[in-house]
C-alpha cells in the first residue's frame, strides 16, 4: 500500500462535484471524507476509501462501505463508486427539499453528469419515492429512468398528493 502525501489527498477531493443534485451553495463548501483506510494508486489514477466511508460537503452526505475515485490523466474525475450494504446519499436542494438514494452500488460519472443506483434502488424527493433495482438521475437534466434488471420485479413509485395552500 502506498503512502500519500496530504496535498495529493487534498488535491483529489477538490476535483470531486459532490453536488450530486442539491443545494448550489454546497460546492462552496469544505469537502471532509473520513474511511478506516486509503490507497491512492497513481498509476491507475484512482483513490480507494474503504471501511466506514463518511463524505460530507454541506448539506451532501455520502455513506458506504467503499469509495473508489477514478480520474484522468489530468486528475479531473471520470467516475466514482460507492457500494454497500446499502450505499446511501442524502442532499437538500436550493428549497431545502431533502433528497435520499441508496442502492447496493451508486455510480456517479462526471461526462455524462449521470447517477445510477444499482441494487435495491431506491430514490426519495419531497415524499415521492421510486424503487427499482435500477434508477438512472441525469443530474444536468432531472431525466430519471428506473427498471428492473429481473422480468418479475416492476419498478415501484409513490407519489404525494401536493399540498394546496
Amino acid at each position: 500500500m502506498k503512502t500519500v502525501s496530504l496535498p495529493v489527498v487534498a488535491l483529489a477531493l477538490a476535483l470531486l462535484p459532490v453536488t450530486l443534485l442539491g443545494a448550489s451553495n454546497d460546492r462552496k463548501q469544505p469537502i471532509q471524507v473520513e474511511a478506516d483506510s486509503l490507497e491512492v494508486r497513481d498509476s491507475e489514477n484512482i483513490s480507494i476509501y474503504s471501511g466506514n466511508v463518511r463524505l460530507a460537503q454541506g448539506s451532501l452526505l455520502i455513506r458506504s462501505d467503499r469509495l473508489v475515485i477514478h480520474f484522468n490523466d489530468e486528475k479531473e474525475l471520470v467516475l466514482m463508486e460507492m457500494s454497500g450494504k446499502p450505499a446511501t446519499f442524502r442532499q437538500l436542494d436550493d428549497e431545502q427539499n431533502e433528497m435520499l438514494g441508496q442502492a447496493d452500488k451508486l455510480d456517479y460519472h462526471e461526462a455524462e453528469s449521470l447517477l445510477v443506483l444499482k441494487g435495491n434502488a431506491r430514490f426519495s424527493n419531497e415524499g415521492d419515492t421510486i424503487e427499482s433495482s435500477s434508477i438512472r438521475i441525469n443530474i444536468e437534466t432531472d431525466h430519471i429512468e428506473a427498471a428492473s434488471t429481473d422480468p418479475d420485479e416492476r419498478v415501484r413509485m409513490v407519489i404525494q398528493p401536493k399540498q394546496t395552500q
